[in-house]
């Protein structure tokens, strides 16, 4: 794979209002759908917007919405972060929704304006269940950078759409002017080490523009007060490659009363990266991992809440 693709594949929304986005520009090109895949198009005040969609078959399945990173694409995270095939494993079905000039307006300070990503969103889901594509309280929403903080934006602004969440090198965008989001399991993956997306917080990006994000802990902290769990336990997951410069630890909050837990998933020495996609330039983005594959852990933790509320397969 030559290094254009992957470059493009996730880049932190903070960083486009600067010099990076001339190489999008650069590099830019349209990729074809996935096979079986079809495009959808949404009425909205902001025009027509629109999604991939990757059935797991016919009639209403359970349903994960993704959504790209700053000057990401739809089609470019449906072909190559593993969620299209982790959804399919799990029997969901994957939406890929695109981003209007490729970003997401989280709500974070230092960024606001159009577009309406909230009334976008929730216009889809509706969309997805009016089509019978979706049952409504089976959907669930993932994002990648940018499109992380976007999903927990519509955690926090329109949680009642949602089952469960997850998320991959992103934190909380800071300032949102509501945040009142129901009980639900939450999957978050991010690097210590992140130099766009400080796992300490604060603000984004190499370049001002990029306003400002909670920490990992702080975003963990608020879900588990909602979510009412108690203490945490830790693991260090298997190194498949012990000259690694990273390894991984898993945070459980388990034996939570809403039943609903919160994972953490840790790249120790980990950068900007998916893990189990293909890795960007280090010497912008940092390490990479291929000791989990950040698609599956999500995806995982989506059909083990479907499994836990005896659902299966859902019927029209």
């Amino acid at each position: 794979m030559s290094i254009a693709k992957p470059f493009r594949l996730l880049c932190a929304s903070a960083i486009v209002a600067g010099s990076v986005s001339l190489v999008w520009m650069v590099f830019a090109h349209s990729d074809p759908l996935p096979a079986g895949a079809n495009r959808i198009s949404t009425s909205t005040r902001d025009g027509p917007r629109t999604a991939i969609i990757l059935p797991a078959g016919r009639g209403p399945h359970p349903t994960v919405i993704v959504l790209h990173g700053g000057s990401g694409t739809a089609e470019e995270v449906a072909h190559d972060t593993g969620f299209a095939e982790a959804a399919a494993r799990r029997n969901f079905t994957a939406v890929f929704a695109q981003g209007l000039w490729r970003q997401w307006q989280d709500g974070r300070v230092g960024r606001s304006g159009p577009p309406d990503d909230v009334a976008f969103l929730t216009a889809l889901v509706d969309r997805l269940i009016a089509s019978g594509i979706a049952l409504r309280g089976h959907v669930y929403i993932s994002g990648i950078s940018n499109g992380g903080s976007m999903s927990f934006a519509m955690a926090c602004k329109a949680g009642h759409l949602f089952r469960g969440l997850g998320t991959v090198v992103a934190n909380m965008p800071g300032g949102l002017d509501r945040c009142d989001p129901l009980p639900m399991p939450l999957v978050m993956i991010n690097g210590s080490d992140d130099p766009l997306e400080p796992y300490q917080g604060g603000k984004v990006g190499w370049i001002s523009g990029g306003g400002t994000l909670w920490s990992v802990g702080q975003t963990t902290d608020f879900f588990v007060r909602v979510n009412g769990c108690a203490g945490s336990t830790q693991q260090a997951l298997p190194q498949h490659d012990p000259k690694s410069p990273t390894h991984v630890t898993e945070i459980r909050w388990d034996g939570c009363h809403s039943g609903k837990p919160v994972v953490l998933y840790r790249v120790e020495g980990g950068g900007h990266q998916i893990p189990g996609a293909p890795a960007l330039p280090t010497f912008l983005f940092g390490q990479s991992t291929k000791d989990i594959s950040a698609a599956d852990a999500i995806l995982s933790a989506f059909a083990q809440e479907e499994a836990d509320q005896g659902s299966g397969r859902i019927s029209p």
